[in-house]
């Protein structure tokens, strides 16, 4: 078995996967709380109501996450880029025409469901199959896509200030994203030589694994790797760097204004932590493949505890500046350590399936920024809410510790015919 793609071949559809990646987040998370207060304004809604669409977007990204994986395995990556890119056109037209709020929250949710289909999913998944040191190629496809989460508010100004409409930016996002999943619809590898690559790559990381990083040498499949509870711990840490991700963005502006800082300072601080996070994740992958992913997970979560407890206080700008560097550095490693350790834990093979089904269980961090405001309300300030926040990472970061590669149990149907035979008597 050889390598059947040539370099340009793969760099290619690296830079075309990260290219999506980068504008689906600038076009949805990032973008939409600084467009929507022009359609509130435009359209006289609630900020409740309006509000509801950032739950929609994130509760049918995370709900939807199954089904790429379905479509993939029984159609092919390129068809499920195809249908990705027919579910966003659908869903930016709605927000480009949008006049009422039920046109809104139906775009939100096509939006939340097309990002499904055309992001981490079908990204990593391609990627890993694509690539040996995946490490490496993980990283720079999670650093693109972050960089959209600084470039997205720009293309709110550009649609807004300069092409006069905050409705130039759906319609904007919305042929810029189609254009590029058609594009990956048409290029990505497919068939037997997409097949035979795949095996050549999986070969060659086994034969060149350094004693450093562990990697299995079994066979999973989905369903014996979701029966370990190796992988609901590497789930709970999934869902623990996003549920503090959501929460310290969804109301550190508010919190550190609270604190007697200017506006314009707490936005700056989002938007380093913005850029540290995205570079972070280059930064892991070059050591993904030297570093143990498990030991990086952990530090990255202890990172996040101290960003988040600075932030708790809000005492001073080093705190301040604690919080950017802690949580910006600790979400970008955590998203890189656990998209690593569930490929080396279980292998390539069911790393659809698995990684499909920790993005669904990880829907709950969604919930996340609604306690906080109800804790708000209660108690008057977000320290307490930032101080719970903190302990879970830390908890998850016991349970880590703990964690060793899993063991796949030899199932009776795997066993020898003799075995089997001598069983019963």
């Amino acid at each position: 078995m050889k390598n059947t793609y040539s370099k340009v071949y793969q760099l290619s559809m690296l830079a075309l996967l990260s290219t999506i990646y980068f504008l689906i987040t600038a076009a949805t998370f990032t973008s939409l709380g600084v467009v929507l207060p022009s359609m509130i304004n435009e359209m006289q809604w609630s900020w409740s109501s309006a509000g509801l669409g950032f739950t929609l977007l994130g509760l049918a990204c995370g709900l939807s996450s199954y089904l790429p994986a379905m479509f993939i395995r029984r159609l092919g990556v390129r068809q499920t880029f195809l249908l990705g890119a027919l579910i966003l056109a659908s869903g930016f037209a709605l927000l480009a025409c949008c006049h009422g709020l039920v046109s809104y929250l139906a775009g939100m949710i096509l939006l939340g469901t097309g990002f499904s289909f055309v992001a981490t999913v079908p990204g990593t998944y391609v990627i890993g199959r694509m690539y040996k040191n995946q490490a490496f190629a993980f990283g720079f496809y999670f650093t693109v896509g972050g960089l959209g989460g600084v470039v997205g508010p720009l293309l709110v100004v550009l649609a807004t200030d300069v092409l006069g409409s905050w409705r130039m930016h759906w319609e904007l996002c919305g042929i810029f994203l189609t254009a590029a999943c058609l594009l990956a619809a048409a290029t990505l590898p497919s068939g037997q030589r997409e097949r035979e690559h795949a095996e050549y790559v999986s070969n060659a990381a086994n034969r060149d694994q350094g004693s450093a990083v562990y990697h299995t040498d079994q066979a999973w499949t989905a369903r014996q790797a979701m029966g370990t509870w190796q992988f609901y711990a590497i789930a709970a840490a999934y869902t623990t760097f996003l549920l503090v991700g959501i929460t310290t963005n969804s109301f550190a502006v508010a919190h550190i204004t609270d604190h007697g800082f200017s506006p314009q300072l707490a936005a700056a601080l989002l938007s380093a932590e913005a850029l540290i996070n995205s570079f972070s994740r280059s930064i892991a992958g070059i050591f993904g493949e030297k570093i143990e992913p498990k030991k990086m997970l952990i530090s990255s979560l202890l990172l996040m505890v101290g960003g988040t407890l600075a932030l708790s206080a809000a005492a001073s700008f080093p705190m301040l500046i604690i919080f950017a560097i802690g949580v910006g550095a600790g979400y970008g490693a955590a998203f890189l350590a656990t998209s690593v350790l569930l490929s080396n834990y279980f292998g390539r093979g069911p790393y659809l399936e698995i990684f499909s089904a920790v993005n669904l269980i990880s829907t709950l961090a969604c919930f996340g920024p609604l306690l906080a405001g109800r804790m708000k309300d209660d108690l008057g300030s977000f320290s307490g809410v930032f101080l719970l926040v903190a302990i879970i990472p830390m908890m998850i970061v016991l349970a880590i510790r703990c964690l060793k590669p899993p063991v796949k149990q030899q199932e009776f149907s795997d066993l020898p015919t003799n075995v089997q035979g001598n069983s019963g008597s």
